[in-house]
């Protein structure tokens, strides 16, 4: 499986934590954390800095050039920003759909990709920054593609 997972990933992170009008502290720590484990560059740190800085939109993230895996995980790590600070408002699953359209998932495929991101949530506590293992939820998300599939 490749996921081609970078920039536009952490972008729709930060576009997932700004659905509220705000940025959570825990948000933008898990933001952090996941650039951290994504490995992201200089350059793209950057620009999640700034967009963590500011109101930022999925207008703004680029998502049609991402392979299914890449869409399945960033689908599956906004749910997890989304729910980082405790209960997900209308505004983050409004957005959570709209991110979902984007990327072109069925309403299974994300049903399945929600499943998995919640289930490791509520797992043994990650040492991973920000709380969560990113390889992991890669791992899971690898493992139950036929699953998933094409649905």
């Amino acid at each position: 499986m490749s996921f081609d997972i970078g920039r536009d990933t952490v972008l729709a992170l930060v576009a997932m934590a700004w659905a509220d009008g705000k940025v959570d502290p825990a948000e933008a720590a898990g933001i952090r954390g996941a650039a951290q484990q994504l490995a992201l560059n200089a350059d793209d740190t950057k620009v999640m800095e700034a967009a963590l800085g500011r109101q930022y939109s999925l207008d703004e993230v680029e998502t049609l050039r991402m392979n299914r895996h890449t869409r399945l995980f960033t689908y599956a790590a906004a749910v997890w920003i989304a729910t980082l600070d405790g209960a997900t408002t209308a505004d983050e699953e409004k957005t959570l759909a709209l991110l979902g359209d984007r990327l072109g998932l069925s309403q299974i495929a994300r049903d399945r990709a929600k499943g998995v991101a919640l289930g490791l949530r509520s797992g043994p506590p990650s040492n991973r920054p920000g709380g969560f293992d990113l390889v992991a939820l890669k791992s899971q998300l690898s493992a139950g593609l036929s699953q998933i599939g094409d649905d």
